[in-house]
């Protein structure tokens, strides 16, 4: 289909946009993809314009999805002050295809040298867990005015939902169960997971911070994935004291494969807190 890429297609740009090029706009994108007039040399008003898509998985391979309304942000190299940010319109690009585009208009304009910006993209649905509004996705030189560039945003981790321990009167060994935060556009990336608690005795006062109790989890204490439920889970021997618990679980996507211009970067996504008891 016409607006679906592999995975080829992504890792070249963000390999491109990490040796400190970009994507040059073809002649049918010429137009900015229907936000603005084409830039006109030999004086180009500084605008920057692209396209934003999902990067999604179909279960065998990595594939371009249409996004929905997404946050752009750019910001000078390695900072995370004097930025811009802007979100994207539906358009039509240069063969006809419904896009969601951005332009960042007079972005530089009358800028004679060239300089790298680290580029964000993040869904502004809050219920829609893609990009990431503090990790970039790739790095881009830009002088004075950049057209047609098309970039992707993977995915974060679904809320990692608790499953169990919940309620009352739960004993003093179990097993933690929680959602693993992973659909089929999530399956491929590298998943660990954070159990953190808080604990205080009945009658007591509960504490302000949290305590990590595990880090780094694999799905399963056998190093499986999710099971037909689409749960994880790890052991808890007793005895626990008695008294009251919360806790919550963090996943984290591991996503170094995808955005090669910044390794070590980690999606997150926090799962609500439950409570429980154990009985005295």
């Amino acid at each position: 289909m016409k607006n679906v890429r592999t995975w080829t297609r992504l890792s070249l740009l963000l390999l491109v946009a990490a040796a400190g090029f970009f994507l040059p706009a073809s002649a049918a994108n010429a137009y900015c993809f229907g936000v603005l007039d084409p830039i006109a040399p030999p004086s180009p008003p500084g605008h920057v314009c692209g396209t934003v898509a999902k990067f999604g998985h179909n279960g065998s391979y990595h594939v371009w999805k249409p996004a929905g309304t997404t946050y752009v942000k750019l910001c000078p190299a390695g900072s995370t002050s004097g930025c811009s940010t802007t979100t994207t319109g539906s358009y039509r690009d240069g063969w006809n295809q419904p896009v969601q585009a951005f332009v960042f208009r007079n972005f530089r304009q009358g800028a004679t040298n060239y300089q790298n910006y680290d580029m964000y993209l993040w869904s502004a649905s809050s219920t829609d867990y893609w990009g990431s509004s503090s990790q970039p996705v790739g790095r881009f030189l830009i002088g004075p005015g950049l057209e047609g560039i098309s970039v992707a945003m993977a995915p974060r981790p679904l809320p990692p939902t608790t499953v169990y321990p919940s309620g009352t009167s739960v004993p003093s060994s179990y097993l933690v169960r929680w959602k693993s935060g992973k659909d089929i556009d999530r399956t491929p990336y590298p998943t660990t997971y954070e159990v953190w608690f808080k604990y205080w005795p009945f009658g007591g006062t509960e504490p302000g911070n949290w305590s990590l109790s595990t880090a780094s989890l694999g799905c399963h204490d056998n190093g499986s994935g999710p099971d037909a439920n689409n749960e994880c889970s790890t052991y808890v021997s007793g005895p626990q004291l008695a008294g009251n618990w919360k806790w919550y679980v963090v996943a984290n996507f591991n996503m170094n494969g995808v955005i090669t211009s910044f390794p070590g970067t980690v999606f997150t996504t926090q799962s609500p807190w439950v409570a429980f008891t154990q009985p005295e």
